[in-house]
């Protein structure tokens, strides 16, 4: 913005010589004879002074007090963008005396803390904020940083005015006077509030790792490329034998004799070589026991195997458990043949009854011999070209051999009578279908043959028998 004052003396610069032409009041003729041919020096001289000394003197003027003010305003403007920077910066800032004593604060700083300024400046100690271990820190390196000049990442907890402690990290140069005399302190106060919070969760995550890593049932192994050992637990350290300590660096094959040594024998000096999980299974001849190994290895981010993770867990247990397992599985294979075998003697006994029982009919009524086979030949070859299910087949096919056995119950002379039945006689008859199925029913193995056997003379029509069955 251009100056009012600079530009009014400008104005008044060049504003001096027309004053002086209409003073004079010239004639046009006259001034021009006046300004362009002057008649003596003497009267070019002032002509130099009014018209071009005077107004360049006035314009350079102008220019110097526009620009001092607009130095101003840029040192003003300055001065704001510092001082809001200043007291509003991310971090507190605070400034210690000789003696500890407080002498300048920012507003970020009495934000965090609580304080106003006037409870602050000239009247309270840095000390006065710290606990007491923070005391014996301020008091191990308080002299030191006033000698040194210069103190980096000093932890301390400062109180807030309501009394709950705030986490800070303190950065500080020195100021002294022309003598080399300390005069007071430049410190940058952080909040690390968050980053304490996250490194006490880090550290309470850690040891929770730690406890579960110690405390697994099994041994887990860390080893670099070469085997060596780079951390165990301490399963680990009672399976070898080895104190806890004396373990890392050594050989991993080498404190494992079932393993076999030296390292070019060693099982895991062969599977490193495969980039992806594998299983082995050893015995370890020292402690008599079988382990199942788990070895995978880690990669880096250009895919270089830098570790590999070795799980080792007992299985001695489940190995007795399979050992007993085979000899139970041998033991029951061999019942199994057993029971196999008494299967078949009971079948064939079974079979054999059914063809006593058919035999029985055939000599009650020789002149229907094999109308039991005939009937269950048909009966079978129905059913397969229904595909009916094997068991039903089955089942149909025994209900056949034996559909006529409550013919046993019926009298020979009516059985074996030439002529023609009478009804009454044909009436006992038809009572051999119930009398087949009353005849069975005791035998809990013949229950799904006793509805064929009883309604095997069953019609569509409803004129069969014994029920006059209809329909479906």
């Amino acid at each position: 913005m251009k100056s009012k004052l600079a530009i009014f003396i400008v104005l008044l610069g060049w504003f001096v010589p027309f004053v002086f032409l209409a003073h004079e009041n010239f004639a046009f003729h006259e001034i021009r004879r006046h300004i362009l041919h002057p008649s003596t020096f003497y009267e070019l001289l002032p002509h130099i002074f009014l018209f071009i000394i005077i107004p360049l003197t006035f314009t350079f003027t102008g220019y110097l007090i526009n620009e001092r003010k607009k130095l101003f305003e840029n040192f003003k403007e300055s001065e704001e963008k510092y001082i809001d920077l200043f007291e509003n910066a991310p971090d507190g800032y605070h400034s210690i005396g000789p003696d500890g004593t407080i002498l300048e604060v920012n507003n970020t700083w009495l934000k965090v803390l609580g304080y106003e300024r006037d409870e602050v400046i000239g009247k309270m100690k840095l000390t006065d904020l710290l606990t007491e271990d923070g005391l014996k820190t301020f008091q191990n390196t308080f002299p030191e940083f006033k000698n040194k000049g210069s103190i980096e990442n000093v932890e301390f907890d400062l109180k807030r005015k309501d009394g709950t402690l705030l986490p800070v990290l303190i950065n500080a140069t020195a100021i002294y006077d022309e003598k080399g005399n300390f005069l007071k302190s430049r410190s940058i106060v952080r909040d690390v509030s968050a980053r304490v919070s996250y490194r006490k969760k880090l550290e309470h995550s850690i040891e929770e790792w730690r406890t579960t890593f110690d405390s697994m049932p099994y041994g887990v192994i860390l080893l670099d490329p070469d085997l060596n050992i780079m951390r165990t637990n301490e399963y680990f350290a009672e399976l070898t034998g080895v104190p806890f300590k004396e373990i890392i660096g050594k050989k991993c094959c080498e404190l494992l004799n079932g393993m076999g040594k030296p390292l070019e024998g060693c099982l895991l000096s062969k599977i490193r070589k495969i980039n992806s999980i594998e299983t082995f299974e050893f015995y370890e001849t020292r402690l008599n026991e079988y382990f199942m190994g788990y070895m995978r290895p880690v990669s880096d981010e250009n895919g270089l195997t830098k570790s590999y993770v070795v799980s080792l867990v007992d299985i001695t247990e489940i190995k007795e458990r399979e050992r007993k397992l085979t000899n139970s599985r041998d033991a029951f294979l061999s019942m199994l043949k057993d029971v196999d075998f008494s299967y078949k003697e009971l079948r064939e006994i079974y079979q054999g009854l059914i063809v006593s029982f058919v035999n029985a009919l055939d000599a009650k009524s020789p002149w229907t011999k094999g109308h039991s086979l005939r009937v269950t030949e048909y009966a079978v070859k129905i059913a397969k070209e229904l595909r009916l299910p094997e068991n039903d087949i089955e089942i149909l096919n025994t209900a056949s051999l034996l559909h006529d056995i409550g013919k046993i119950g019926t009298y020979d002379t009516v059985l074996g009578k030439p002529g023609k039945l009478t009804d009454e006689e044909f009436a006992i008859v038809k009572k051999h279908p119930a009398k087949g199925e009353e005849i069975l029913r005791p035998i809990r193995q013949f229950k799904p043959l006793l509805p064929v056997i009883r309604h095997h003379h069953e019609r569509i029509d409803g004129k069969g028998y014994p029920d006059g069955l209809k329909g479906e």
